[in-house]
């Protein structure tokens, strides 16, 4: 992998990692135009995935920082504002326990899902799942989660695990679907990544059995997926508050169309 190879896939992975149209499918995507073997640059996915894990963070630094606080706090924290915050950390745990738990029960089929024509099914399927919370879960009023929309959300976030299925797009529809508003789907989705995609980091070092970054591509890799990561979160944001699901579904359906097709000839 050279750096013009490194920056585009670090571009890539800043968008879709937070839009909801897939970021691991599109790096799959991308890689074979780029004719960048996915097999071979396991670290470097690692640390693109790094770089908007920690534009996550920094984006929702202070709702996250106070959640740990009232945590950590707990004897000497006794507002109902840290009390909701604490049973709102819980809920994030719950709602990571799906996807940890496919993660390391599936792995071996997981690998094997990284086929680009599985890739675009897949992204019919998410797809159609946009198109249902934009049809169906547009109305939500609820303004907080319950342990149930966690156990949901947390579900739909274990499916996203196969190439091709949005991770926020899955836990933001599920969430519309549950009844909640929009914006807080969208809210709840973004703070349930972070936990989840520190286990998957951490996982994927620790089961990595070869390490084939160079310095230079990984360091561009991060800092861009970092950058666009940020402005794709804000994006993300705006549109879902604003009902634009429906854009992001025909994307998704008319490039996993394409893939499909092009891959069959």
């Amino acid at each position: 992998m050279d750096l013009f190879q490194a920056l585009v896939l670090g571009i890539v992975q800043g968008i879709t990692e937070w839009l909801p149209v897939s970021s691991t499918g599109h790096l799959v995507i991308f890689q074979k135009l780029l004719g960048v073997s996915s097999s071979e640059n396991l670290v470097f996915d690692l640390v693109v995935h790094l770089g908007t894990l920690l534009a996550v963070i920094a984006y929702f630094r202070n709702e996250l920082g106070r959640i740990v606080m009232s945590v950590l706090a707990y004897r000497s924290r006794k507002s109902p504002e840290d009390a909701l915050r604490r049973m709102l950390a819980l809920m994030l745990i719950i709602g990571t326990i799906p996807a940890a738990l496919a993660g390391v029960a599936f792995k071996d089929q997981i690998e094997q899902a990284f086929d680009i024509r599985l890739v675009g099914f897949a992204l019919i399927v998410n797809a159609l799942i946009l198109f249902i919370a934009y049809a169906k879960g547009s109305s939500g009023q609820r303004k907080s989660a319950r342990f149930i929309d966690a156990i949901v959300i947390g579900v739909f976030q274990a499916i996203s695990i196969l190439p091709g299925i949005s991770r926020s797009g899955s836990t933001i529809g599920a969430g519309m679907l549950r009844g909640l508003e929009r914006e807080t789907a969208a809210v709840f989705a973004f703070l349930l990544s972070v936990p989840t995609l520190i286990g998957a980091f951490g996982f994927g070092i620790v089961t990595l059995d070869k390490f084939d970054a160079t310095f230079a591509t990984a360091a561009v890799g991060f800092v861009v997926a970092f950058a666009v990561g940020m402005v794709s979160i804000r994006y993300l944001l705006k549109a879902v508050k604003s009902g634009k699901l429906w854009v992001f579904s025909a994307y998704c359906l008319v490039v996993g169309a394409l893939v499909v097709l092009l891959t069959s000839l």
